[in-house]
């Protein structure tokens, strides 16, 4: 009896975490900017894809709202912002979830000169992702006058718009224009 609750809390453990990725669902929110950055770098706001987990959600791309560009992202790393990552900075939220831009995959570099003019890379930090929830991004870019070091671009705030239905085939393609074949399957 006594290896029982034991036991039982690593058999929880080991299928939760077979089930977490089979459990993630790909989902689209969308946001209305609300702050004079979101504004003026964004336009009309912005798109996340994201995978929705046990455990929360990790954003894939984010999609300008008005215009076709999109930026893939992939989880980035504390020290690649220096010294104490974001805790080490003022003014930004020092646990948030930080992702990297992919500046060589779609519209990357873009986002890196519109972002953080004069930076190379692009890191975005998220808040949390959560249904009817407004969302901050904060961005980040390496600064040409300090190697090694990271500086804050711009805080992003935007409030809950609503959630794309995705088709269950897989996620759409937003830069896809669906009315080029309309004589083809849909």
């Amino acid at each position: 009896m006594k290896f029982g609750l034991p036991l039982f809390l690593a058999a929880t453990a080991l299928l939760s975490a077979l089930a977490g990725p089979a459990a993630a669902e790909r989902r689209m929110f969308s946001y209305d900017p609300i702050s004079p950055d979101a504004r003026r770098l964004t336009g009309a706001g912005v798109t996340v894809l994201f995978e929705q987990g046990l455990l929360g959600a990790r954003p894939i791309k984010v999609l300008a709202t008005g215009v076709p560009a999109q930026a893939l992202l992939r989880k980035g790393s504390q020290k690649d912002l220096g010294k104490g990552g974001l805790s080490a900075m003022s003014g930004v939220d020092a646990d948030a979830a930080l992702y990297e831009v992919d500046g060589t995959a779609e519209q990357g570099k873009v986002y890196v000169r519109a972002f953080c003019p004069g930076s190379k890379r692009l890191w975005l930090s998220f808040s949390r992702i959560a249904l009817r929830h407004d969302l901050r991004i904060q961005a980040f870019g390496d600064d040409p006058k300090a190697a090694g070091q990271a500086r804050l671009c711009g805080t992003l705030d935007f409030s809950y718009r609503g959630e794309w239905r995705l088709p269950t085939g897989g996620p759409p393609d937003p830069n896809e224009d669906w009315t080029d074949n309309l004589t083809g399957p849909r």
